[in-house]
């Protein structure tokens, strides 16, 4: 065998090696290094960040009683943080880097509809383990339960809210959400079902998400004469309660997942109106996140939390990618603080909610 003859047959096997060795890194990355990485996409900025805070201190929470009960499989938990400021395009860029850059096993987040729809083909492309206590509609997920969503069925939650309100004896409404695909999801849902019921929806109208001006829109709102409105919106939520009260409205208020601050920041104005949201957390989580961030949990913080012991459960004795993903496709429920997580077979989040109301800036339960 002439000599250069050897040097490419070596070459060859050294080639042949290189793509083995390879291989067997990719996929062994969990057992060959130290600690088990996790991106965690958050609202930290914007709109939305006091979601994010819940959120983040929650996940902090329970990555550091997994990790001091032993880890996950034996290893460590790192989570690495970045700031998606609510906006699918930075949600995008955070998730790209997190897979190409710091190279994570697996991602939680990102907490808006419109984020994971932005991320959730590039989730199903890169083949990557995802839970979020978010939500994103069917036609956005090529792959149905990856990402796993722990948060409710935004229709079926809204739906629930228009059958209450209905019962309640409110037989006219005026309805106001945002063209954000969650609020647009609820606002038209819930008065899609208000109107199967018998109810009728007078006025109808979907705002900017971040418009300046909600006046002329609570003004034809309240022209309608209706007896109650509907707020489908977290964005538009404060303008538009003090709007309407300083335009005189006297009728009820209804909404859906108002948080403690958009009942501080509306106080007393929003004194009285009731709205749907997942359950009240299990009492011993409850006290263990006052206890270690000197106030109570807001949502996200339940789901956030039950998404990290989700995924921590998914990659338990996992080797590889696959066969978390698989474990994903079979996952059912899940006893958590949000109560009993639920995934129906055609891949819908099930979750308990309760009717709440604000009351000088505080949330109680209106229904026992």
């Amino acid at each position: 065998m002439n000599k250069n003859k050897k040097i490419i047959i070596g070459a060859i096997i050294i080639t042949i090696v290189a793509v083995l060795v390879g291989w067997q890194i990719y996929g062994n990355k969990q057992s060959n290094s130290s600690s088990i990485k996790i991106g965690a996409l958050i609202v930290s900025s914007g709109d939305a960040a006091a979601w994010g805070e819940n959120a983040k201190n929650a996940i902090d929470l329970a990555v550091e009683e997994i990790n001091n009960n032993g880890g996950i499989n034996g290893k460590k938990i790192e989570v690495l943080y970045e700031d998606t400021a609510g906006e699918p395009k930075r949600a995008v860029s955070a998730y790209q880097k997190f897979v190409s850059v710091d190279k994570v096993d697996v991602i939680i987040g990102p907490l808006s509809q419109a984020e994971v729809a932005a991320v959730a083909p590039l989730i199903a492309q890169d083949k990557i383990p995802v839970v979020t206590p978010s939500y994103a509609p069917f036609q956005n997920r090529p792959v149905a339960y990856n990402p796993l969503l722990i948060w409710m069925d935004p229709t079926i939650e809204a739906e629930k809210m228009a059958e209450y309100v209905f019962n309640q004896g409110i037989k006219n409404i005026s309805v106001v959400g945002t063209k954000d695909s969650w609020e647009m999801e609820v606002t038209e849902a819930f008065a899609n079902k208000f109107s199967a019921m018998g109810g009728k929806v007078l006025f109808r109208e979907l705002l900017q998400p971040d418009t300046n001006d909600v006046k002329a829109t609570v003004t034809k709102a309240l022209n309608s004469k209706p007896e109650a409105i509907f707020a489908g919106t977290y964005y538009q939520f404060v303008p538009l309660v003090k709007t309407i009260k300083e335009l005189g409205y006297k009728g009820k208020l209804y909404s859906i997942e108002v948080d403690a601050y958009l009942a501080g920041e509306t106080k007393p104005l929003s004194d009285n109106m009731q709205f749907i949201a997942p359950d009240f957390y299990a009492g011993e989580f409850m006290q263990k996140f006052e206890k270690k961030y000197n106030r109570k949990p807001g949502i996200p913080a339940g789901q956030a939390y039950d998404s990290m012991y989700i995924l921590a459960q998914l990659m338990d004795n996992k080797k590889n990618d696959d066969n978390i993903i698989k474990a994903m496709s079979e996952f059912k429920s899940y006893d958590g603080v949000s109560g009993k997580i639920t995934i129906t077979g055609d891949y819908k989040t099930i979750m308990p909610t309760a009717i709440f109301e604000v009351q000088n800036g505080d949330i109680i339960k209106a229904v026992q």
